[in-house]
């Protein structure tokens, strides 16, 4: 399988259908994420995982779009959208019942066709004014 269309699976297959099971053929097991959310690295396939899994608990309904994915070699950039209801705590949030959308590019480093690192980078500041946590500007 090319590593674009791992990168796709990786977002819309794992994460966007909860496929967790996909986890093992996808990710490799020392595979390291930088998300603006968390203020370490989040290492190692099962912390990436439960991270994952905690953030899609939050949106039960979540469904995640690849827009596009793209690179070369081992670097495969993925321009994705997010969108759900959070009806459900997100890391202490309580739920606000408040449909989102947020938008993201994540760079992929591959390995023997796995992810091995992934650096994000998304629009966490609209995820918070979209829940009402921060007011919107004028």
């Amino acid at each position: 399988m090319a590593n674009a269309a791992i990168a796709r699976k990786f977002f819309e297959d794992m994460i966007g259908k909860a496929n967790w099971s996909a986890a093992d053929e996808i990710m490799s097991n020392d595979v390291v994420m930088h998300h603006p959310s968390s203020p370490t690295p989040v290492a190692g396939r099962a912390a990436v995982t439960g991270f994952l899994a905690a953030f899609r608990a939050g949106f039960p309904d979540m469904n995640m779009q690849v827009e596009s994915a793209f690179g070369e070699n081992e670097q495969i950039a993925v321009r994705w959208k997010m969108n759900g209801t959070h009806t459900a705590e997100l890391f202490g949030i309580p739920p606000t019942g408040k449909n989102v959308t947020v938008k993201g590019i994540s760079v992929l480093r591959m390995a023997n066709s796995k992810v091995v690192e992934d650096w994000v980078s998304e629009d966490s500041l609209g995820l918070m004014t979209q829940l009402g946590l921060i007011p919107a500007m004028a």
